[in-house]
């Protein structure tokens, strides 16, 4: 699947670019107020694409300021947590009443639910990942003392993670990862590493903890026919009803969950050469679908086409 170019500034009158920015950047992100000093030559570009479900929208333009307010906030119900590389030029992100500056490298988290202002002083460039709350496993607590912190991209672990993110939005503007699962939760773990690292001398609550443990658990025995709230609530030492009430307090639905991460996984696969061979009643059983009808129903009903289709668009 190619990437999506949203927007080149060449391609439309002088007059009007400006306004179609506007419009461009607020369908692509989430509702903003953008203020952009009138330009004889305004120049920008909007990009998009993939790693897995995760948007990677690139773009880049002239000096601007982006503003997130209570009534905007509001006006939808988008819930994600930003992560935003930047690749040249400079900006500061204000939420919190925090405020980080970043170079070329470095990288910040910003929370859409809460008000923030991002201001690009100079022509910039930055890579934006839009990662949905719950691919996150700690907390609004540790999400609200992440935001607005510059991860420097130069050294230890945030080092890595910059490098990584920096590699992936390089490779997003020629081509997309939409169906590299893998490679989506191996940039999850390392941005919580990171978070680990930042908040080591905060106070996490004993729950963010093991609610971690949980959804880790879950993604490392999908295949497990019997994985199951039972079995889960087993593994961890916890009653069922002590694993609801934790679940429940981060909003999360274990059944819903795990059926989610398993498509993905099957969804992988099927798109992979080497599963030629395998029919997808195989693939599917590998992953924990034993009725097989139901699971072509879940795969069409999540992402529109039926497995088989699926397969064929990659032959």
């Amino acid at each position: 699947m190619s990437v999506d170019i949203l927007y080149q500034s060449y391609k439309f009158a002088r007059r009007d670019r400006i306004p179609i920015w506007n419009d461009v950047v607020w369908r692509n992100y989430v509702p903003l107020a953008i203020q952009v000093k009138p330009h004889d030559n305004f120049v920008g570009r909007v990009m998009l694409s993939w790693l897995a479900d995760v948007r990677i929208v690139t773009s880049g333009s002239r000096a601007q300021q982006i503003t997130r307010t209570a009534q905007l906030i509001a006006q939808d119900d988008d819930d994600y947590l930003m992560a935003g590389l930047q690749l040249k030029g400079r900006s500061f992100i204000e939420q919190h009443q925090r405020q980080a500056r970043l170079r070329p490298g470095d990288f910040v988290f910003w929370d859409t639910r809460r008000p923030y202002d991002i201001y690009f002083p100079n022509d910039w460039e930055m890579a934006v990942f839009q990662f949905p709350r719950r691919a996150f496993s700690f907390g609004d607590g540790v999400a609200q003392q992440l935001t607005a912190r510059v991860m420097d991209g130069q050294q230890g672990v945030t080092g890595v993670a910059g490098a990584l993110l920096g590699r992936i939005a390089r490779e997003a503007k020629w081509h997309n990862f939409h169906h590299k699962a893998s490679l989506l939760e191996h940039t999850v773990g390392l941005l919580t590493l990171c978070s680990d690292q930042f908040v080591a001398d905060k106070s996490i609550s004993y729950d963010d903890v093991l609610f971690r443990r949980v959804r880790a658990y879950i993604k490392n025995n999908l295949k497990d026919p019997n994985l199951n709230t039972s079995s889960i609530a087993k593994a961890h030492g916890l009653s069922v009803q002590r694993l609801y009430r934790l679940c429940q307090s981060y909003q999360f639905q274990i059944g819903a969950f795990i059926q989610q991460q398993r498509l993905q996984q099957v969804k992988q696969v099927l798109a992979t050469p080497r599963s030629r061979h395998r029919t997808i009643a195989a693939v599917a059983n590998e992953w924990g679908f034993n009725d097989v009808p139901h699971f072509y129903r879940l795969f069409k009903r999540e992402f529109g086409v039926t497995p088989g289709q699926f397969r064929e668009s990659f032959e």
